[in-house]
């Protein structure tokens, strides 16, 4: 598991595995939360249609066919 130190600014830099793995770039925003003893660190959507795609994720992959005519099915 990659590590990070806190330096005496309280900065810290995201290892460069993690950073190719979720495409952060210098300028990217990035999400941080804390509950319990845990801190979470995302890259933040660059735009709302961004956010709402990763909403669906992979779950209706592969399912198209299946989509239009439930869809169809709604249509009079």
């Amino acid at each position: 598991m990659p590590r990070a130190k806190l330096s005496s600014k309280s900065q810290i830099v995201l290892p460069a595995p993690i950073r190719r793995q979720l495409n952060i770039k210098p300028g990217d925003e990035l999400e941080i939360s804390a509950e319990d003893n845990v801190i979470t660190i995302r890259k933040s959507p660059q735009s709302a249609a961004d956010a709402l795609d990763a909403c669906g994720s992979d779950i209706w992959r592969g399912y198209e066919k299946e989509l239009d005519e439930a869809r169809d099915q709604w249509t009079p």
